[in-house]
């Protein structure tokens, strides 16, 4: 009788899905100050809390180079566990869990003034129009009011799709395109770096600001495992440890702020 029992709980076990403990995060080369690679390495404030988040619950963290639509696609396939700077909608909720929320976004137009004359709001983009060129993120959302833009073929011919951050980047600074869709931390970085030629290019208004999330694949992580990531982001948070990886990535004129624990996690039975 004790034989069968152990039987049984020995094919239970064995029927229960297997999650691994490494988790696969699919990162492009630069998006700095959230991800920066350096040879065969990388950091940034993204890569480090996650980094940090994983170690709390005894999980490591390998990186998939992948371009952000790209990046969609594996998840889908199960390919991938892991993206960062994740913004929800309802859509996305099917793929994934939201864990953070680990920055608020604050997208803007940054650009050449001149080339967008009397333009101040997003709202204009639709009803006016503009001649200028502007460079975003192939597959990334900048909320639906430009959503409705892109999807009217008269103004979308004024939009160029950039499948990774730092092509948009060179396009604005060869002059190929007179403005980006451009996180303002990341402009901020910019100034920072003396060998760009960033002088003229400046935020022209705000387009779109979210918080944005570590988004866990549904498909590749366990309710268990999620509920972990939740709580150990709560208490990274609540002991400063968080707070102390942002403050290492200083920038001058703007502020890095970590919000408060929000995480959005699938309803469970």
């Amino acid at each position: 009788m004790m034989k069968g029992f152990l039987v049984l709980i020995f094919s239970c076990v064995l029927s229960q899905p297997v999650y691994s403990c490494t988790l696969r995060m699919g990162i492009e080369t630069s998006f700095a100050p959230y991800i920066m690679q350096h040879g065969d390495s990388w950091r940034g404030i993204n890569v480090e809390l996650l980094q940090r988040l994983l170690q709390e619950i005894e999980c490591e963290l390998e990186f998939i180079h992948s371009p952000w639509l790209r990046s969609l696609k594996l998840i889908e396939q199960g390919e991938l566990d892991v993206l960062s700077h994740l913004s929800y909608n309802a859509e996305r909720s099917k793929q994934f869990a939201f864990i953070g929320p680990h920055q608020q976004e604050t997208i803007y137009l940054v650009g050449l003034q001149r080339a967008f004359p009397g333009l101040t709001a997003v709202d204009q983009l639709q009803s006016r129009g503009t001649t200028g060129i502007i460079a975003l993120l192939n597959g990334a959302y900048y909320g639906d009011k430009l959503d409705s833009i892109l999807n009217d073929a008269k103004n979308r011919t004024r939009f160029v799709f950039i499948r990774g951050n730092e092509d948009k980047q060179a396009l604005l600074l060869n002059g190929r395109v007179h403005g980006v869709l451009e996180d303002i931390a990341a402009y901020h970085y910019w100034k920072t770096q003396s060998d760009l030629p960033t002088a003229d290019y400046v935020p022209l208004f705000q387009v779109h600001q979210s918080m944005v999330y570590f988004g866990f694949n549904l498909r590749t992580i366990s309710n268990i495992q999620l509920q972990q990531l939740a709580q150990a982001w709560q208490k990274l948070h609540a002991d400063g440890t968080l707070a102390a990886i942002v403050q290492r990535y200083p920038l001058a004129g703007y502020q890095i702020q970590l919000p408060k624990p929000a995480s959005l996690l699938p309803a469970t039975e």
